[in-house]
């Protein structure tokens, strides 16, 4: 069964996090998609105060998953009562392809992505 599980700690992701430059940023949260014993995806990102930015989210070209993804970050944002969201890298990309950007690389509000399936393809 897929799960978008919240990682505890960096190990493994060591490299990405240095591609991205955030090795050295305490912040970073991660966020796979464990299918059993394999990760099909995750999501890297923080949350600094006022909104949370959203670095990468990979996939393996599975949109469907890549939606799941994001959506499970952005609803730990809006549990927090953040409504704005800075998407970064493959991240923008996909979220444009979902339609959950339009324009840009900010989604505010985020509550607005969960009411309802009005921009899902």
């Amino acid at each position: 069964m897929l799960q978008i599980i919240k990682k505890s700690g960096h190990e493994g992701y060591e490299n990405i996090l240095s591609e991205l430059n955030l090795s050295q940023n305490e912040n970073v949260m991660i966020s796979e998609a464990v299918n059993g014993d394999r990760i099909d995806g995750y999501g890297i990102y923080e949350i600094p105060k006022e909104e949370i930015i959203v670095y990468s989210v990979s996939c393996g070209g599975d949109l469907t998953l890549a939606d799941g993804i994001l959506r499970s970050i952005l609803f730990l944002a809006a549990l927090k009562g953040i409504e704005r969201a800075v998407l970064l890298n493959d991240a923008e990309l996909i979220a444009k392809q979902l339609g959950i950007v339009k324009a840009g690389n900010i989604l505010e509000p985020i509550s607005d992505i969960f009411t309802g399936c009005e921009g899902c393809k």
